[in-house]
C-alpha cells in the first residue's frame, strides 16, 4: 500500500492490528493512582486541576509521553499521551481520543482555564493527542483532508491505545472542528474499542457545511484556512515571522504549539524529515470544483472527504454521540440537525447554543452586551462527563435536541425535528415591501439593483471558524442596501423554530447571480437584529429528489451535482427557492419579521454575477407570487 489518498471512492483497505509497544519514554513512565474517572463534573463543581510532570524547562502543553506510532504502510503517526496526574496510572483507565491537524500540543491547550484536557483528566481519563496523517508532527503527505487512509490509520490508532497496560480497553473519541469530523469518523470505523464520540462543532458535509454553502465560495474559509494550514503542515510558521523548521534547525523550537518533537527527537531530526518536502494540496486544487460532486486538482470531491460520505457505516456502528452545535457558527447547526435526521438509529444527544465557535463566548444577537457563554463552560464539561459516563456504564442514550432560543436567553428540548407544534406560515411579498399571509391577486414586479458593497460585518458565523466570535450589530444601516420585506406586528410571542425556506421568482441581468437572503427581527424602536440567513447560486437551483442526496438535507434540498446545474437566461423569470439555516428564536409581541435580499456578501463570499452589474427583478402577487415560509409555534416555557 502506497501513501497516496485513492478519491473521491473511500474504499475500505485490509488491516491489521497494531499493538505496537511504547517508546522508551513511555515505558520509563512511573505509574501513580488517579482520581477516580466515574464521578461527572457537575456545573458548579469545577474538575480537579492537574499537575504536569513535564521537565521544567519544557513549555506548557507538552505532553507526559510521546512517539511515533507506524500504521500498515510504514508511514509514522506522532502520538501524545496526556495522564490524569502526570504519570502513567496504575488503575486501568479510559481513553479520550484527539486526532487533530493544528498541533498536538496547541490542541492540549485549547480553551480557557481549566483547558480542555483538563476536565478529562481531573476525572482520571487518559487524553491521546494524534497529528493527523501528512499534518504537523507525523509523516506522509497530505493530498486531502480526512482521506481513506488517514480514516483507516483510526483503526489502529484505537485498537493501539485500548491495548496499553494502563488502558481499561475503552475509547471515547472527542474533538472540536476539524476534530469534530475526525471524532465522527471514528465512531463509523469498525472498532470495537470506540465506544462513543462528542463532536462539537462539526462540517458533516465540507461541501454544503463549509466550503460551498449554497453552492457560493466562502472564500474566507478556503483561503485563511487553506494557506493556515499548508504553512503548519510544512513547518513554516503562519504567520510573517518567517520560521522555517526544514531550513533551519534553530527555528523548530519556535514553532511550538504547532510543532512537537517526540520525546526521542531531541535534535528535532525526525520532525524535519516529516515535514520536509511534504506533498499538500492547495486551496487552489478547488477553484475549478464548483460542484459537490466535482474532483478538486488533487483528485478529491469534497464530499468524499465528509463525515456525510461516511452515513451507512454510521448506521451501521450504531456508536452513541453527544454532538455540538451552534445557531451562529456557520452552519454546525445545521450540520448537528443534519446527522440527527440521517442517522436515525443512532443514539444521539445534540446541544445547539448561541455561542461562538469555541462555545466560549455568547453570540446571541438579541443580548449584546452577554459574553458568557450559555451553558456555561463548566457545565458543558459536566454534560459531556456525565455522557461518557453513561455510555461507560452501558446506560440508554435517547435520542434528543437540545436547543438555545434566541432572544429567550433558555433551552428547550424535543425528541424530533422540527419540534412537534410547529406550522410552516406561509408570507407573500408584496409590491409594498410588506410580508402578507394573503397573496396579492396583481402580478407585480420590484426591482433592486444589486449592491456589491453589501455584506454581513468581519465578525459574523462566518468568521468564527478562524477568526473572531459573532457580534451583529443593529442591521439598521446594512438592511439599506438590500430590497427588505415586513411582516405586521406580531400580536403574541412566537417561536420561530426551524427551517425557514425561501421561495422567489425573479429574473437577472446577469447569467450567474447569487442570492442571499437574511431573516431578521424588526424591534418596537426599529432595532433590526439579526437572525439567520441562507444563500443559493442560481446555476444550483434545481429541485432535488431527496431520495437520490448522499443524505437528509432537509426541506428544500439541492444536489449541487454537474449534472443537474441549469443555467440563467439573463431576463427569464427562474424560481429560487432554498432552505435558509436553521434557527430559534422568540419574536416577541410587538415585533415584526424581515426578510432582506442581497446579491453579494463582500466580506465572506465569492462575488458572482459574471464580475459585473446585476439586477433582480422580484415578481410579487398573482401567478409567480414570491415568498418566504417561516416555521413559528406559540412560545412554550
Amino acid at each position: 500500500m502506497t501513501d497516496h489518498v485513492a478519491c473521491p471512492v473511500a474504499t475500505a483497505t485490509a488491516w491489521a492490528l497494531v499493538l505496537a509497544a511504547c517508546s522508551a519514554a513511555l515505558l520509563s513512565c512511573t505509574s501513580v493512582q488517579p482520581p477516580p474517572f466515574a464521578a461527572a463534573a457537575t456545573p458548579e463543581e469545577p474538575p480537579a486541576r492537574v499537575s504536569s510532570a513535564s521537565p521544567a524547562e519544557r513549555p506548557r502543553g507538552w505532553s507526559d509521553c510521546s512517539y511515533y506510532l507506524a500504521m500498515r504502510d510504514g508511514v509514522r503517526l506522532a502520538v501524545s499521551l496526556y495522564f490524569p496526574a502526570g504519570r502513567a496510572p496504575a488503575t486501568r483507565a479510559p481513553t479520550i481520543l484527539i486526532q487533530t491537524r493544528y498541533g498536538r500540543a496547541k490542541e492540549s491547550l485549547r480553551g480557557g482555564e481549566p483547558r480542555d484536557v483538563e476536565f478529562f483528566l481531573g476525572r482520571g481519563y487518559v487524553v491521546a493527542i494524534i497529528d493527523t496523517r501528512g499534518s504537523t508532527s507525523s509523516f506522509g503527505p497530505r493530498d486531502v483532508e480526512m482521506g481513506p487512509d488517514e480514516r483507516a490509520d483510526m483503526d489502529e490508532i484505537i485498537a493501539h491505545l485500548a491495548a496499553q497496560p494502563w488502558s481499561d480497553g475503552h475509547v471515547i473519541a472527542y474533538g472540536v472542528s476539524y476534530m469534530a469530523d475526525t471524532a465522527v469518523f471514528a465512531a463509523s470505523r469498525p472498532a470495537p474499542a470506540l465506544v462513543a464520540a462528542i463532536p462539537r462543532e462539526l462540517d458533516f458535509d465540507a461541501y454544503a457545511h463549509g466550503f460551498l454553502p449554497g453552492g457560493v465560495l466562502n472564500e474566507f474559509l478556503l483561503y485563511v484556512w487553506g494557506r493556515y494550514t499548508a504553512r503548519i503542515d510544512s513547518g513554516r510558521s503562519p504567520g510573517d515571522e518567517g520560521r522555517d523548521c526544514p531550513a533551519r534547525v534553530e527555528d523548530c523550537a519556535a514553532l511550538f504549539p504547532l510543532l512537537q518533537p517526540i520525546d526521542e527527537d531531541a535534535s528535532y531530526t525526525l520532525l524535519r524529515a516529516a515535514v520536509g518536502q511534504r506533498r499538500r494540496w492547495t486551496p487552489e486544487d478547488y477553484l475549478d470544483a464548483p460542484f459537490r460532486d466535482d474532483a478538486g486538482r488533487n483528485g478529491c470531491s469534497m464530499l468524499a472527504f465528509s463525515p456525510a460520505a461516511e452515513l451507512a457505516a454510521l448506521r451501521r456502528e450504531r456508536k452513541p454521540m453527544m454532538v455540538w452545535g451552534s445557531w451562529l457558527d456557520a452552519t454546525t447547526a445545521e450540520a448537528a440537525l443534519a446527522l440527527f435526521r440521517s442517522a436515525r438509529g443512532v443514539p444521539m444527544e445534540i446541544w445547539i447554543t448561541g455561542n461562538n465557535h469555541a462555545n466560549e463566548i455568547n453570540a446571541d444577537p438579541f443580548f449584546p452586551e452577554r459574553r458568557t457563554p450559555a451553558p456555561e463552560r463548566f457545565a458543558q464539561f459536566g454534560m459531556m462527563l456525565d455522557f461518557a459516563r453513561r455510555v461507560l456504564a452501558s446506560e440508554r442514550i435517547r435520542r434528543n435536541v437540545h436547543y438555545y432560543v434566541l432572544g429567550l436567553g433558555e433551552f428547550l428540548e424535543t425528541p424530533v425535528w422540527p419540534p412537534a407544534g410547529v406550522a410552516s406560515k406561509r408570507y407573500f411579498l408584496t409590491a409594498s415591501r410588506a410580508l402578507d399571509g394573503r397573496i396579492a391577486a396583481g402580478e407585480d414586479v420590484l426591482r433592486y439593483v444589486v449592491d456589491f458593497s453589501a455584506g454581513t460585518g468581519r465578525n459574523t458565523r462566518w468568521s468564527t471558524q478562524f477568526g473572531p466570535p459573532p457580534a451583529y450589530p443593529d442591521r439598521r444601516s446594512a438592511d439599506a442596501k438590500l430590497i427588505i420585506f415586513d411582516t405586521a406586528v406580531f400580536d403574541a410571542d412566537m417561536e420561530l423554530v426551524g427551517t425557514p425556506v425561501i421561495d422567489l421568482y425573479v429574473a437577472a441581468q446577469s447569467a450567474d447571480p447569487a442570492f442571499f437572503v437574511y431573516l431578521e427581527d424588526v424591534g418596537a424602536d426599529g432595532r433590526v437584529t439579526y437572525i439567520t440567513e441562507g444563500q443559493l447560486r442560481a446555476i444550483h437551483r434545481a429541485p432535488a429528489d431527496p431520495r437520490r442526496l448522499p443524505y437528509d438535507q432537509g426541506p428544500a434540498p439541492h444536489s449541487f451535482a454537474r449534472s443537474d446545474a441549469l443555467a440563467v437566461v439573463p431576463g427569464v423569470v427562474m424560481n429560487i427557492r432554498f432552505a435558509l439555516n436553521p434557527t430559534a428564536a422568540l419574536v416577541r409581541r410587538g415585533h415584526r419579521l424581515r426578510v432582506a435580499i442581497a446579491g453579494a456578501d463582500a466580506d465572506v463570499f465569492r462575488r458572482h454575477s459574471d464580475g459585473g452589474q446585476d439586477a433582480f427583478d422580484l415578481h410579487v402577487g398573482g401567478a409567480r407570487a414570491s415568498a418566504v415560509e417561516i416555521p413559528l409555534r406559540p412560545l412554550k416555557h
